[in-house]
């Protein structure tokens, strides 16, 4: 007696099914017990750098500025000189325009000029060619000030995914964001700020700061008093992270090799 043609394909079916289970219960055992395969897939996320592991006691202060009516970062430029400490300006094009003499002075004075994009949009939301135009556009004012185009990168809110990272990479810009932010743009008093930088600080970490606020200016001496009398050297991003062959961990932190 034959068996009816839909039951046989049922039977299959459940075959089908009864592998493809098993299988990938296979694959999870293998995984779960071979990390290094998870550690690959990982690396192939374009990540930006949080941190880096560095064998000296170095960390970077940096400072975004994007309000084009300043009122405080020249300030902030004093403090940085008095204490003879170089930091980074992730700047955007429209506060170059609007503050030419200032961006000046920062260069002039050891400190770095970087990309915060052109107006501080959300770029993420942009297409491909909007996103490279407005890079290259804060690229080029950049350049105009400080005779060399910026190498660093960071995305306005800290908003970012794989695409916009790889784009920017392919620009010549390393994506950098931070590994210690205070958060102080929604209120708190300069001494905790400064308690919160003294006690978060580690080698190779980078300290989110907003020149353009009364807080920054009143904690930065503190700031950087307690840094150095800890021990650590305070350098611009550009010379802290890695520029030769390095790979970036699942947490944002930047390795050699």
């Amino acid at each position: 007696m034959k068996r009816p043609k839909s039951r046989i394909l049922l039977i299959r079916r459940k075959y089908v099914v009864a592998v493809a289970l098993a299988l990938a219960v296979m694959a999870i055992f293998y995984i779960v017990n071979h990390p290094a395969l998870v550690g690959v897939a990982a690396r192939e996320r374009a990540l930006p750098i949080y941190s880096v592991q560095r064998d000296d006691q170095t960390l970077s202060l940096t400072f975004n500025a994007a309000d084009v009516a300043d009122i405080h970062t020249r300030r902030v430029v004093e403090i940085l000189n008095a204490h003879n400490v170089r930091a980074t300006f992730f700047v955007t094009g429209d506060w170059v325009r609007q503050n030419e003499d200032l961006a000046r002075s920062l260069a002039e004075s050891g400190h770095e000029l970087q990309n915060l994009s052109n107006d501080h949009g959300l770029l993420r939301k942009m297409t491909a060619a909007e996103i490279r135009e407005n890079l290259e556009a804060c690229n080029a004012v950049i350049a105009a000030i400080t005779g060399e185009p910026p190498t660093i990168f960071r995305a306005p809110y800290g908003a970012y995914d794989d695409n916009l990272v790889a784009l920017a990479r392919s620009l010549g810009l390393h994506t950098v964001q931070w590994s210690i932010d205070i958060g102080y743009w929604r209120g708190g008093s300069a001494e905790t700020i400064a308690r919160q930088v003294r006690t978060r600080a580690f080698p190779g970490g980078i300290v989110l700061l907003h020149s353009n606020l009364e807080q920054t200016v009143q904690a930065l001496p503190e700031i950087i008093g307690t840094l150095q009398i800890a021990g650590y050297t305070l350098i611009p991003v550009s010379e802290l992270v890695i520029q030769t062959a390095f790979t970036i961990t699942m947490t944002g932190r930047q390795i050699p090799g």
